[in-house]
C-alpha cells in the first residue's frame, strides 16, 4: 500500500512501505558490515527519492531525525541566496558569485561566513546585550523563515560553520547550551535537492549550477566531495549535484544524480559516530544502488 507523504509542485510524493523495507535492509547491513566500528542503527540517517515521472517514490531511515548537518547547511544558504537574487533583495555580484562557488565547490567556511551576512544582515562583531542579541538573532534567522513554512519544520539554518570558533556575538547566538547550533534532517536535504531538481523554488537552475560535480569514472581528478562521496559509487555518464558535509563526529552527502539510464535519484546519507570511516557513505549508496537494480561505478567494487 502506498501513502502520500508531501506535495511537491505539480508531483506527489508517496512514501513507499517497499522502498522503505529496502532501505532498511541496507541499514542492517551497514551495521553488519561496520560491526568492528561498532556502527549503530541510530547513527544512520537515510532518504532515497526515486524521482519518476509524475511523482517521487520515498524510503527512509530515521529520515526525520536531527543531525548536525556539517557543510550540507550550505545547500541552504545558496538556495535562500538565489531565492534573494530572484527577487531584486539581493545584488549578484562577482565577489557574491566568488564567494558561493568557494562555499559550495571548495566547502569554504570563509567563504560561507561571509555568504550568511550577506543574505541576513547579520555580523560578527562584540557581544551584545539582551536586546540588540534579539534583534541580531531573527535577522540571522532570515533562511529558517523562509524555509520552515515551506514544509521543513525543525530545520535551523542559522549559523556559520567554523574550523575553531565562534566568538563574540556569534558564540551568544548558540545559546549557553549551544542549543540553537545548526540542525536538520536527511529528510530536509533530500527535499531541497527534489525542489532544485524540478524547479520548485526560485532560480532553482542557478543553484544546480554550483552544485555541479565531476564523476571521478570521468575524471579522476574529481573533487573529494564527489571522490569521497555517493559520486564515487556512481556508473560513468551518470551526472552529480551535491553537497557533502564532515566533522569529528558526522559525515553527510545529500546527492542528486542521474544515472546513463536516465533515472533519477536523491539519496541523503547522514552518519554520526562514524566520521573516521571514510568509506561508510559511499558503501551505503553502493548498496542502495544494487538494491534498486541499478548499475554502480565497477572499481568502486575493487
Amino acid at each position: 500500500m502506498l501513502v502520500i507523504g508531501w506535495a511537491l509542485a505539480s508531483l506527489t510524493v508517496i512514501s513507499d512501505p517497499d522502498l522503505d523495507a529496502l532501505v532498511g535492509s541496507v541499514v542492517k547491513r551497514a551495521v553488519v558490515e561496520y560491526a568492528p566500528h561498532a556502527l549503530r542503527p541510530e547513527d544512520l540517517g537515510v532518504v532515497v527519492l526515486n524521482i519518476a515521472s509524475g511523482e517521487i517514490r520515498q524510503g527512509s531511515h530515521l529520515g526525520d531525525q536531527s543531525f548536525y548537518p556539517a557543510s550540507v547547511v550550505k545547500l541552504f544558504y545558496l538556495a535562500y541566496a538565489g531565492q534573494r537574487i530572484a527577487a531584486k533583495k539581493l545584488k549578484e555580484t562577482s565577489e557574491l558569485r566568488r564567494a558561493l562557488t568557494d562555499m559550495i565547490v571548495d566547502s569554504s567556511n570563509d567563504a560561507t561566513n561571509w555568504i550568511l551576512e550577506a543574505i541576513t544582515g547579520a555580523t560578527s562583531g562584540p557581544e551584545l546585550g539582551p536586546a540588540e542579541l534579539k534583534k541580531w538573532r531573527h535577522r540571522r534567522e532570515a533562511v529558517n523563515r523562509y524555509f520552515v513554512p515551506r514544509g521543513y519544520p525543525g530545520l535551523n539554518a542559522s549559523q556559520k560553520t567554523w574550523d575553531w570558533g565562534p566568538y563574540g556575538r556569534e558564540r551568544q547566538g548558540y545559546g549557553l547550551k549551544y542549543e540553537f547550533r545548526n540542525a536538520m534532517s536527511p529528510a530536509h536535504a533530500a527535499r531541497l535537492l527534489a525542489e532544485l531538481a524540478l524547479g520548485s523554488v526560485p532560480a532553482a537552475q542557478w543553484s544546480l549550477a554550483f552544485l555541479r560535480r565531476t564523476i571521478p569514472a570521468d575524471d579522476p581528478k574529481a573533487g573529494s566531495q564527489a571522490a569521497s562521496f555517493v559520486g564515487k559509487v556512481l556508473a560513468a555518464g551518470s551526472k552529480l549535484w551535491s553537497k557533502a558535509g564532515w566533522t569529528s563526529d558526522v559525515r553527510h552527502d545529500a546527492a542528486l544524480f542521474e544515472l546513463p539510464n536516465g533515472h533519477r535519484y536523491v539519496f541523503a546519507i547522514f552518519t554520526r559516530n562514524q566520521s573516521g570511516q571514510g568509506a561508510l557513505v559511499a558503501d551505503v549508496a553502493r548498496w542502495l544502488l544494487e538494491s534498486l537494480g541499478e548499475e554502480t561505478r565497477r572499481e568502486a567494487h575493487g
